[in-house]
């Protein structure tokens, strides 16, 4: 999955690996419930990450997080907005 590409089509607001429910549920959660949930479980994380960076097809990545447990799958979908969000601040045109 070319993350750049990703993060570019991902700044005019469309994601191809998620769809509005689940980010709406990911941005949804309490988030020292989901760090308490996600404690000792790094690992998980990091093979979610390093799997879907593997994939090369959007429909294919958006299969692998969606197989993905629920709780990895919301702090990959907060990653991703993190990720974007940083993006689009570096890009920024300030008068």
């Amino acid at each position: 999955m070319d993350t750049e590409r990703l993060l570019e089509i991902g700044s005019r607001g469309i994601h191809l690996l998620f769809d509005t429910d689940m980010i709406v549920t990911a941005f949804a959660q309490d988030a020292d419930r989901l760090r308490g949930e996600l404690e000792g479980r790094f690992d998980e994380v990091h093979f979610a990450i390093d799997g879907l960076v593997k994939i090369g097809d959007p429909d294919e990545g958006r299969d692998f997080v969606q197989s993905l447990p629920e709780s990895v799958r919301h702090v990959l979908i907060l990653l991703y907005f993190e990720l974007l969000d940083g993006r689009m601040r570096e890009a920024a045109v300030f008068h």
